[in-house]
């Protein structure tokens, strides 16, 4: 009776642990998805900002900057950990130890990161990308905010999927 007992509690740890990778999955996903609508619109914004034919100095300085910040754009989670998307996008997303010691140099120079932060609330994920610029000085870091998206995706039980409900950006 103690084995039978045994192998139904085996048995139930199991199958709640495959349960909870599965969600864990289907989180990785929808944050890869909302990094990518994300990256898109970024890189759709930059496409259309190269189009305009101004040439002015102070013109040329902000599509620099802006090309800058497209090729050196670094993910980072909630925890301040380097972040990988398994999903392509236009944009080639980097990763990065920010409390490296090695890494101090380039932070010196600064750096762009998107910082993903989900918050899950009954049926609703609400996922946060904030943009940030990292510098290290004076053996501090210094997080200087300067936009975001914000991105919700719902779940429907009668289609068994989430679905997009909507995309915010804040400031490009």
């Amino acid at each position: 009776m103690k084995r039978i007992i045994s192998l139904i509690c085996i048995f139930l740890l199991c199958s709640f642990t495959i349960k909870a990778q599965k969600l864990d999955n289907e989180y990785k996903t929808l944050k890869d998805d909302a990094i990518v609508i994300s990256g898109d619109d970024f890189y759709n914004f930059y496409k259309q900002e190269l189009s305009k034919d101004i040439q002015t100095e102070n013109w040329k300085l902000y599509i620099q900057q802006l090309s800058t910040k497209i090729n050196n754009l670094y993910l980072l989670d909630e925890n301040n950990r380097g972040f990988k998307i398994n999903t392509i996008s236009k944009i080639q997303f980097k990763e990065i130890d920010i409390y490296d010691k090695n890494n101090r140099s380039l932070l010196k120079k600064g750096i762009n990161v998107w910082k993903i932060i989900e918050v899950l609330n009954g049926n609703r994920i609400t996922i946060n990308i904030m943009d940030f610029k990292i510098t290290y000085k004076n053996k501090n870091y210094q997080f200087t905010n300067v936009g975001g998206s914000v991105i919700v995706f719902e779940y429907s039980c009668k289609e068994n999927q989430w679905k997009l409900l909507t995309v915010k950006h804040l400031g490009i």
